[in-house]
């Protein structure tokens, strides 16, 4: 009886987490949009303050996070997730650093991965 009781609820926890996998990528894709607009905003030749750069490197580097985070089940999706990861962070350091020129060039390098993991994420079209 209890061996039943034991498959039951893996079963019911296994139905369960199905759902989660098609949530996973919506959110993946909704996150990699927005790390990608914050990416394209900080590339502009705008003359902005210390305190907007440290702003837009932090939601960066928490965007990018997120999808490191969320990409943990699909090595593909991870590795895309690693390089942006990378970029940005070193983006926020210089953007802390005020270095706006090295903050603008690391945004454009991680810009290819976002691309690439939004295409990846994106809904399937019917």
């Amino acid at each position: 009886m209890n061996r039943r009781i034991a498959v039951s609820i893996l079963v019911v926890l296994a139905l369960t987490a199905l759902p989660a996998f098609p949530q996973s990528k919506t959110r993946i894709h909704a996150d990699a949009t927005s790390l990608a607009a914050t990416l394209h905003d900080a590339q502009t030749n705008v003359n902005v303050s210390a305190s907007v750069w440290r702003v837009v490197g932090n939601e960066a580097n928490a965007l990018a996070n997120k999808l490191y985070g969320a990409t943990a089940g699909n090595s593909a999706a991870r590795g895309l997730a690693t390089d942006i990861r990378t970029h940005v962070r070193m983006m926020r350091e210089a953007a802390l650093a005020g270095n706006a020129t090295e903050a603008r060039r690391h945004a454009a390098e991680a810009m290819p991965f976002v691309h690439r993991l939004v295409e990846w994420a994106a809904p399937a079209s019917t």
